[in-house]
């Protein structure tokens, strides 16, 4: 399976300790969702994708994802988001195949404003991996709900 991540999951520190194992930095490749913007929500630190005609996201994709580990991607999204299949645009290659978690109708509130892994990794990441390790004894994640 290829996944699209837009959020934290971009991280590979994090991407790792919710698979269980490493990610080389070579197995994530760019791609944007076109159709989609990514936007900060009220009361967290990580985004969703909300549906935007004219805009684009840029993301990270992973292949070769097993059932196994799909399944620890769901619980770590958890209930608030579906697993849906779009097509992200390669740049050089075009259009592929990907699932992608899609925040559930009513699910958030969205800021509106734009969101930045690499703000985020400086002001939150620290604290989010060691939130992470608290919630589930440094395996999986659990239901933290962060794309």
């Amino acid at each position: 399976m290829r996944f699209f991540f837009y959020g934290t999951l971009m991280d590979r520190d994090v991407l790792a300790r919710v698979l269980g194992r490493p990610v080389a930095a070579a197995a994530l490749k760019p791609a944007i969702l076109r159709g989609w913007r990514r936007t900060g929500i009220q009361g967290a630190s990580y985004p969703i994708v909300v549906r935007d005609k004219a805009g684009h996201v840029e993301g990270m994709t992973l292949d070769r994802v097993s059932e196994p580990e799909a399944a620890r991607l769901a619980a770590y999204e958890g209930p608030r988001y579906s697993l849906v299949r779009l097509f992200a645009d390669y740049p050089g290659v075009g259009p592929r195949a990907v699932f992608v978690f899609q925040p559930r109708y009513g699910a958030f509130t969205a800021t509106g404003e734009d969101w930045s892994l690499s703000a985020w990794q400086a002001l939150h990441k620290e604290r989010f991996l060691a939130a992470l390790g608290r919630r589930d004894g440094g395996g999986t994640a659990g239901t933290a709900e962060q794309s």
